[in-house]
């Protein structure tokens, strides 16, 4: 009897032909059975370890464990679900979207915890970081390595090289993007904005809008070599757009990016292993901003304070370089060293702002970098205390690190005593990263007298 021709490999599929390989791959008992005791103690193993290696916080230093925050988890849905108010048919399904949304809240900042409080995690990392910087140029999740030890912050990068933050595409996703757990993003910063300044202006105030450029537009040459640093600043596809738009309604908007490029010709403008401005940007764009209030002449005279102003010396090492947990110690982004110009009261005491004043700053980190201390670089000698300085005024202040996109405004339409009497200028100054990024909810300043 003949047998039937063996199909060659030209008459089999690749789906086929992987199948036929599949199915013959031989395991023998022996080696199954070490592969499967090498799985489970690679489970069991890393806990252990990281049980018996962690320390045991006691008194107040538990509560902020993650294991305790898995143990509130509970008391914190309940706490949520009572401070519902009743909302009529839909009080059910409300109920449990919103006991759902804690719930995962509740995990995610778990799971972040358990990462962060590692360990295990806290003795390899740093080793292991170190060698990729040092041998291998690379940098983390947060930080992209530039060129002559430049570190840039992964948002700012993204932020140019990403799709124009104001294309449709892009607004939708960033909306559909949101965490489960929290409330939908507003991802177009315009409403906000202009809706800032109609409530500004039905109060007599002038809005004065500030997009401070991220590192990567001044500096670009120091990320990517195709660049130099006479290239004209790059901006997110959407950034000339934005402008115009504010433009075209009335709201005053200082851009000093091309002014900070020009000056990076000659020396840098922003800190090599930090993301913020050094000091001699920040007084530029200090005067600009000076300039651009006398040429639209939005202030009365008023007496000069007698700031007086101080040189100081300080040393520390950039956000960027704590961001890769590389070993205490290291050398290979060393410290930078800056000088700072202190702005003193008349009295030889550090500058304090003034409630009483008539202009207003709301500001993120880029105007606190130099003003609170505990962020490394010193103190009254940040953007505001400048802008002060320039103006030679007192001068209001409302700053905050993070969530530039309304943190700002939330807390100036949150603020018990209305901050807004008396104000003829409120300068908004945020990170241009927040365009591309930040919540833009709008915020109600309120119907205040």
């Amino acid at each position: 009897m003949t047998q039937p021709p063996l199909e060659s490999p030209a008459m089999l599929s690749r789906e086929e032909i992987a199948q036929l390989e599949a199915g013959h791959t031989a395991v023998s008992p022996t080696l199954a059975w070490f592969l499967v005791v090498v799985f489970l103690a690679a489970i069991v193993v890393a806990p252990l370890a990281e049980f018996a290696l962690a320390e045991r916080p006691e008194g107040d230093q538990a509560s902020g464990t993650a294991w305790s925050i898995l143990a509130a988890l509970p008391r914190e849905v309940s706490g949520q679900l009572s401070d519902m108010p009743p909302t009529g048919g839909h009080d059910t399904w409300t109920r449990i979207v919103t006991a759902n949304r804690a719930v995962l809240a509740g995990l995610s900042s778990f799971e972040s915890a358990l990462e962060d409080g590692s360990t295990i995690g806290g003795r390899l990392r740093p080793p292991a970081q170190l060698a990729m910087s040092r041998w291998l140029g690379a940098g983390n999740e947060r930080v992209y390595r530039g060129r002559e030890g430049w570190l840039f912050y992964r948002p700012d990068v993204e932020y140019l090289t990403g799709r124009g933050f104001l294309t449709p595409a892009e607004l939708e996703r960033r909306v559909r993007s949101a965490s489960e757990w929290t409330r939908p993003i507003e991802p177009d910063p315009r409403k906000a904005i202009l809706r800032l300044k109609k409530d500004l202006d039905a109060r007599g105030i002038t809005l004065i809008v500030m997009p401070t450029p991220v590192k990567p537009t001044v500096h670009p040459a120091k990320l990517a070599g195709r660049f130099d640093e006479r290239s004209a600043p790059p901006h997110n596809p959407s950034y000339a757009a934005f402008l115009d738009d504010l433009v075209r309604e009335g709201v005053l908007v200082l851009d000093v990016s091309q002014a900070l490029a020009d000056a990076a010709s000659g020396a840098a403008q922003y800190l090599a292993t930090d993301t913020h401005w050094r000091p001699e940007a920040m007084e530029m764009a200090a005067e600009a901003l000076g300039g651009m209030i006398a040429a639209h002449a939005l202030l009365p005279d008023a007496p000069d304070p007698g700031h007086r102003v101080e040189r100081v010396e300080v040393r520390a090492a950039g956000d960027s370089a704590r961001m890769l947990d590389l070993p205490s110690g290291q050398i290979v982004y060393p410290a930078e060293a800056v000088w700072l110009r202190r702005v003193l009261e008349a009295d030889g005491t550090p500058w304090q702002p003034s409630r009483d004043a008539d202009v207003l700053v709301l500001g993120d980190s880029f105007s606190n970098i130099y003003s609170l201390p505990s962020m490394g670089w010193g103190g009254a000698a940040g953007f505001v205390e400048q802008v002060s300085y320039v103006l030679r005024r007192p001068i209001d202040r409302i700053v905050q690190n993070d969530d530039g996109a309304f943190a700002t405004r939330a807390m100036l339409s949150q603020s018990g005593d209305d901050r807004l009497v008396g104000k003829r200028v409120v300068i908004y100054e945020f990170a241009a990263r927040e365009l591309a990024f930040g919540d833009w909810r709008l915020i109600d300043l309120g119907a205040r007298p």
